[in-house]
């Protein structure tokens, strides 16, 4: 049991390098901008294009961790990582940086993919609720940890040893899961093809269960991205506004960790997932009619994560072990294309209509979640109950 909760804190950690270096590029903007002449746009690009590889390379990463180990692929994507964010330091130009953005996003999403895999392979039940909250949280707290080393680190000896951090935590995180026991079943596992297809109810299954945590995401980038420049057009400074987000981003650290503990105990976790849902979209919409934004931003921090640990274990209770690799990779491969299309419909009806009406989108992705849920819950089941009596 101790060697679990040993190989999770090394996949938290290598995973928190991925929210570290994603957020250098914006933690290093102005310094960027100013020695590679980037515009706006440019930066905006390099900071999405670590994100982009994940709807070509979620699936087929899924499947080289089947063939070849999950530990030795993650260890590969985090040399990736590494060696994109060393190629990021040493850029010239923005087709260089491109480049090294590039290579350092492939490292990222095999390194998310089986890593959510690898979790939901070593925890069951509830106990599974608790080991994802903690991996999860991994994302903001990289985030932050960017903001607090890399900006000062750019700042006092220049934008490329702030870049170069990100590569010495992504070996940090290599050598951490390196030194990792391999999985019992790994041996097994690796290299070999024992059921790990999926039939066509699980296909459509896996579908509906990558959906919620699809549109919960999404929803949670939407506020994030849009609700700053809301904020400002409301009159409030653009460091106010900043702050202001980055409180709502502290409280969904509080509350996803609180989640994986009270949906572990709950005799009905599902139901607190449906009221927490529907809570935050509630202070969301509060938010675009023009409430108050501090008190909504709290209240919508601490009650927007506590399901966060339950959706994403979605995919995990119906996939059988030697088919998450493919299902997981399926599973992430939904995740990125929707969390590249959605913000941007989002920015649609900001421009369109105004940034009102792309928080009630928002809103709207996120309370989708709670029929979804639903819906999986009640197919699975009867699936279930058919088996049952087909035994």
């Amino acid at each position: 049991m101790q060697q679990r909760w040993r190989s999770l804190a090394a996949l938290t950690i290598a995973r928190a390098a991925m929210g570290f270096q994603f957020q250098t590029v914006a933690a290093l903007a102005p310094l960027l901008q100013r020695d590679l002449a980037l515009d706006k746009a440019q930066l905006g690009w390099l900071i999405g294009l670590y994100l982009l590889p994940g709807a070509a390379v979620a699936l087929p990463g899924g499947l080289l961790g089947k063939r070849f180990g999950d530990r030795r692929v993650v260890v590969a994507g985090l040399v990736l990582m590494a060696a994109g964010g060393l190629g990021l330091a040493a850029a010239q130009s923005f087709a260089q940086a491109n480049a090294a953005r590039l290579v350092s996003g492939v490292g990222a999403v095999v390194l998310n993919v089986l890593v959510t895999k690898m979790v939901a392979d070593a925890f069951d039940g509830k106990e599974r609720l608790l080991a994802m909250s903690i991996l999860i949280n991994s994302w903001p707290i990289g985030i932050g940890l960017a903001l607090l080393v890399a900006a000062p680190l750019g700042v006092h000896a220049g934008w490329p040893w702030g870049f170069a951090s990100s590569a010495l935590f992504a070996l940090i995180g290599c050598v951490l899961v390196a030194g990792l026991p391999r999985a019992p079943h790994a041996a097994a596992a690796a290299g070999t093809t024992s059921r790990a297809t999926l039939a066509r109810r699980e296909w459509s299954s896996l579908v509906v269960a990558s959906l919620p945590w699809l549109l919960y995401n999404a929803a949670f980038q939407v506020v994030l991205s849009f609700l700053p420049s809301l904020l400002f057009e409301r009159g409030i400074g653009i460091a106010a506004a900043g702050s202001l987000v980055a409180v709502t981003t502290a409280m969904f650290v509080v509350s996803v960790q609180a989640g994986g503990v009270v949906l572990r105990r709950a005799r009905r976790p599902d139901r607190i997932c449906h009221l927490a849902i529907v809570g935050w979209c509630a202070t969301i919409v509060c938010l675009a009619a023009g409430g108050a934004p501090l008190p909504w931003l709290v209240a919508g921090g601490l009650i927007g994560g506590l399901p966060a640990a339950a959706l994403v274990s979605l995919p995990a209770e119906l996939l059988l072990p030697e088919a998450r690799n493919l299902g997981m990779g399926v599973f992430y491969t939904i995740y990125y294309l929707g969390c590249a299309l959605l913000p941007a419909l989002a920015g649609l009806l900001y421009d369109r209509i105004g940034g009102g009406a792309a928080l009630v989108f928002a809103a709207a992705l996120a309370l989708s979640c709670a029929p979804i849920l639903w819906a999986f819950r009640r197919t699975t089941s009867q699936a279930q109950g058919r088996e049952r009596v087909g035994s």
